[in-house]
């Protein structure tokens, strides 16, 4: 299980650049906004999760551009945007959540047991929830796993 996950924080201006310059304008615009260690794969599980807990970080304003982006560079793209952070940073407190919850849900979603999968999906929570607290009103961030 592997995948890269990078949250990156970039210049809302800097957004409709990412279509035709995506590179230039990560490596010009942007900052590593949180380090996660574990693969990107536990986020792409976590995500759902959390949507189904009512905390729905797939939807943005930017998902058109999103989508593309995702087709494009055969990954998975997100864009967190302010209003995110205002409806869902504190619902994302880890101690919120059981490992033991989030560990059975990847094992139900993915078919496969993952020792520590459970304490992997909290880190996400945590790092997810550090990246919005990165947001403000003239940035977002690019969550790319791939």
């Amino acid at each position: 299980m592997s995948a890269l996950a990078e949250f990156i924080r970039l210049p809302v201006s800097a957004v409709d650049e990412l279509r035709s310059h995506f590179g230039e304008t990560v490596e010009k615009e942007g900052r590593p906004a949180v380090e996660f260690d574990w693969s990107g794969h536990v986020l792409v599980t976590l995500l759902p999760y959390l949507a189904e807990c009512g905390i729905n970080l797939m939807e943005s304003p930017y998902k058109a551009i999103a989508r593309q982006l995702s087709e494009s560079r055969r990954a998975s793209i997100f864009i967190f945007t302010p209003e995110h952070r205002k409806a869902f940073h504190d619902k994302l407190a880890p101690d919120l959540f059981s490992s033991d919850d989030l560990g059975e849900y990847f094992q139900d979603s993915t078919g496969r047991f993952e020792p520590g999968i459970g304490s992997a999906m909290l880190d996400g929570i945590a790092a997810i929830q550090k990246s919005l607290a990165a947001l403000d009103a003239k940035s977002v961030i690019l969550l790319s796993i791939g």
